[in-house]
């Protein structure tokens, strides 16, 4: 069975995301802005290994992205 992957990790590949529509570096406080969260809120979040789950779902959905490519991890991943 699939499970979750960390927050941190979540965060990491919506930023590998990003990185294909941005130039440059992508920084967590460019996450939050795309995630329409304060960043504050995004760094308590990553602390507490707690997913932004409607967030990550409006950020798939402008993107036609699958959710569960980005939160979960396959059987056999590390």
């Amino acid at each position: 069975m699939d499970e979750f992957v960390e927050c941190r990790e979540v965060i990491e590949r919506v930023k590998d995301i990003l990185s294909n529509e941005i130039d440059g570096f992508i920084f967590d406080y460019m996450v939050a802005d795309e995630l329409k969260i304060p960043y504050s809120t995004l760094r308590f979040k990553i602390v507490k290994n707690k997913l932004p789950l409607k967030e990550i779902a409006r950020f798939c959905y402008d993107r036609d992205l699958i959710i569960n490519d980005i939160i979960l991890r396959k059987k056999g991943e590390n």
